[in-house]
């Protein structure tokens, strides 16, 4: 496999990750932690290039190619592919702006300090990025309308680490676009993406030979 289709399936299923657990605490009111915390690596590591290494790992992206993969084969989930539809259509948007960019470097670098004091997925670090995005993202259109619970979307915890999720999967779609990613490509070429998450699932999932 080609390492531009190794990175670009990466940071989909990173992107469909994030926004896996978007949906899941929107509504059980319930967030997979460990995957939370994948999604929060991705926008706090230092990137080099490496987009698992980002991610801690790529076996920690394996429930994102699952999810991918799934998307690929039978994409009647209108409620995923939506919410990927405007991220990366943000993300576009955000790319012209250096003002907002350099304000996200500057609080992504501050969480990223308070991270060194707690646990990654701590309240008081996904409350900074759920600040960081609201001061952003969420002030550009259109505007995330995340479907689920009342209950749970009003909970504050439960929302701060959507809007800390909807950044990281703003971050993965940056790091889709780089490696080479578009919305067309992503139309026109579903079936090499979709044996690249297979071939990459299969390949995780059996470890190290």
């Amino acid at each position: 496999m080609q390492q531009s289709m190794r990175d670009q399936t990466l940071a989909l299923a990173a992107l469909f990750q994030a926004l896996s657990e978007v949906r899941r605490i929107a509504r059980t009111g319930q967030a997979n932690t460990e995957e939370v915390e994948t999604c929060v690596n991705g926008l706090l590591n230092p990137f080099d290039g490496d987009i698992g290494a980002a991610y801690g790992g790529e076996v920690r992206l394996l429930p994102g190619l699952h999810r991918l993969r799934d998307q690929l084969s039978d994409p009647q989930d209108q409620e995923l592919t939506r919410y990927a539809i405007v991220l990366m259509h943000l993300e576009r948007k955000l790319m012209r702006q250096r003002a907002m960019l350099s304000q996200l470097a500057d609080g992504i670098e501050q969480a990223s300090r308070q991270a060194e004091h707690f646990h990654r997925t701590h309240e008081n670090v996904i409350g900074r990025l759920a600040d960081l995005y609201g001061s952003t993202i969420s002030t550009l259109k259109p505007k995330v309308m995340v479907q689920g619970e009342r209950q749970w979307l009003e909970d504050p915890r439960n929302s701060n680490q959507v809007r800390a999720l909807l950044l990281a999967g703003i971050r993965a779609t940056t790091f889709w676009r780089t490696a080479g990613g578009s919305r067309l490509r992503l139309v026109f070429r579903r079936n090499h993406l979709l044996q690249a998450s297979e071939q990459l699932a299969r390949e995780l999932a059996a470890g190290p030979a």
